[in-house]
């Protein structure tokens, strides 16, 4: 009489919605008069499975932390000591190879141990400790470490005057914005074939917003826009699980990494990229202000 399947509806290559969707069909009989029918409703529980890969990646990388990281320590030490002991009793030749070989194994531990550490850090967010917030003056204070004197940057601000303070974590938000930053940097390193300069946008402005439950408020939103590649469609419909790349050396930990803090902040974020084509854009909105936003805005 009651019926449930899970069905998995592969992405289509090639198309803006290269995503893969995972819908769960449920039936059941319906009397319609005096016979019967069917009634069959399909839930689309795509950000479901989404969520539960976050948890379970959220587990794993616990876990690795704890296991690998451990070993690391000793392993840089011993081949530290080898270096230092050894060198001066062998051959010139034997020395360089000494010293090849355990500086190639220093910088992998230490790799390593930065991957362990974006392990580590996803799976220990601390809860955001929120307090009225500037955001220009924070993104100022962080572009200091990215702008030059002589004008040649790639990035370029554009903050709205008057920005309502939100209520947020500086150190949490800090590290949105500097992993956003390296993320279109990063971008920007692979632009073969364009005449464009290199540029990133980053923005900021006070914008009306409609909730689910049909409310409207104020928010803030943060948006950083590049002009390299885009999102690769399958990167694109999974960028905030865990471990989902196209880095060669990356953890894919950067974005879930920060969605896990613009949740913790009560806010939304969306990538997508340009309509030309000529790009990326990541927007967060910021939906908790400073209280005197709120009075203000009454």
């Amino acid at each position: 009489a009651h019926w449930q399947q899970q069905i998995e509806i592969p992405r289509r290559p090639g198309t803006d919605d290269d995503h893969d969707l995972t819908l769960l069909a449920r039936g059941s009989r319906l009397p319609v008069g005096a016979g019967s029918g069917f009634i069959v409703v399909f839930d689309d529980i795509s950000d479901v499975i989404s969520a539960q890969r976050s948890v379970a990646w959220g587990e794993v990388a616990r876990r690795l932390a704890h296991e690998i990281k451990n070993p690391l320590t000793p392993i840089q030490l011993s081949a530290e000591r080898l270096q230092m002991k050894l060198a001066d009793r062998v051959d010139p030749d034997a020395a360089a190879l000494l010293n090849k070989a355990t500086d190639t194994i220093v910088s992998q531990v230490a790799a390593m141990k930065r991957m362990v550490d974006d392990f580590r850090d996803y799976a220990r967010t601390p809860p955001a400790v929120l307090h009225p917030l500037d955001l220009n003056d924070l993104i100022d204070e962080i572009l200091n470490l990215y702008l030059s004197e002589d004008g040649s940057d790639v990035i370029h601000p554009s903050l709205a005057p008057g920005l309502p303070r939100v209520m947020g974590d500086a150190t949490q938000l800090r590290q949105v914005i500097h992993n956003l930053l390296q993320n279109a940097q990063d971008a920007l390193a692979d632009r073969p074939g364009r005449d464009d300069p290199p540029r990133i946008d980053i923005v900021t402005e006070a914008i009306h917003y409609v909730g689910a439950d049909g409310g409207t408020g104020t928010a803030v939103r943060l948006a950083i826009v590049d002009n390299g590649p885009g999102f690769a469609p399958k990167i694109l419909s999974r960028a905030f699980e865990p471990y989902v790349t196209s880095k060669a050396r990356g953890t894919g930990l950067g974005l879930p990494m920060v969605k896990k803090i613009v949740d913790e902040h009560g806010g939304r974020i969306d990538v997508a990229n340009r309509a030309d084509g000529s790009g990326a854009s990541v927007s967060i909105l910021l939906l908790k202000l400073a209280p005197e936003a709120n009075l203000a805005e009454a």
